[in-house]
């Protein structure tokens, strides 16, 4: 079998890897959960609003290692990268993310204002006076995140279209869909 050109094949391993739920390169960030606490940075742009720690990818690593990387860069907190949440507004990979020690190694970035650890209140709280940086596409579903569900189930597909265009892993399941498979044929 000859290909045409090496960035096909590229693109077809990464169509591939995706449909596994391996992620590419691609800006992303980190939900860390301290018992039934969420980790939140205050930006010092944007109009100083919380986020979780994240950011833009450099191109050279998967997302996962993105949200790895800003997590530590923004928070000071090494974590570990796991189960792919949710993809969300463009793009944007969150990550399941898990402390790796319980102190920060080091202070936050010039990007971030304040490193805060909040409750279901609190991002509650922060909601109701405007104050997430991406408010009607991310905020609800940490709320989500820190209720009665275990961070680690699945968000229901349809529910989440109604509230949002968030976009979920191709192998993510709901009762009604089971997987989703991918066929290349080259």
């Amino acid at each position: 079998m000859v290909f045409g050109s090496c960035s096909r094949v590229s693109l077809m391993l990464g169509i591939m890897a995706q449909a596994l739920g391996h992620q590419g390169a691609g800006h992303a960030g980190c939900f860390v959960r301290r018992g039934n606490e969420m980790l939140a940075v205050k930006l010092t742009y944007d109009g100083r609003k919380y986020d979780i720690p994240g950011g833009q990818t450099n191109w050279k690593e998967p997302a996962s290692r993105t949200a790895v990387r800003e997590t530590w860069e923004e928070s000071g907190y090494r974590v570990t990268a796991g189960k792919h949440l949710a993809t969300v507004r463009g793009g944007f990979h969150i990550y399941e993310c898990f402390l790796e020690d319980g102190n920060p190694g080091k202070g936050p970035d010039h990007e971030i204002s304040e490193v805060k650890w909040m409750s279901k209140g609190d991002v509650q709280h922060q909601m109701n006076r405007g104050m997430w940086r991406f408010q009607r596409s991310q905020a609800y579903l940490y709320l989500r995140w820190l209720g009665g569900r275990s961070s680690t189930e699945s968000t229901n597909t349809s529910e989440v279209a109604q509230n949002t265009s968030v976009q979920m892993m191709p192998n993510a399941t709901n009762a009604t869909e089971g997987p989703r498979r991918l066929f290349l044929l080259v």
